[in-house]
């Protein structure tokens, strides 16, 4: 079971960090909407932002890549 457990904590983290992402996609784009002058701020900011979830999920990821699952 904790091989199933291992694998659920996975999905949680990429849900989470999906999550995010999406948000300040969303985010972005409307206050580039609303204020045009801001794209490349913003732009570098959400590029900066989704670097560092990047590593953040690597890291993760190879915490658990250490296991290997058998159903």
């Amino acid at each position: 079971m904790e091989k199933l457990e291992i694998v659920f904590k996975f999905i949680q983290n990429l849900f989470w960090i999906l999550l995010v992402d999406g948000v300040m996609a969303i985010l972005a784009g409307v206050l580039i909407v609303i204020y045009p002058d801001l794209l490349g701020i913003l732009v570098g900011s959400a590029l900066i932002l989704m670097g560092l979830a990047a590593l953040v999920f690597a890291f993760k990821v190879r915490k658990f890549a250490k296991f290997q699952i058998k159903i």
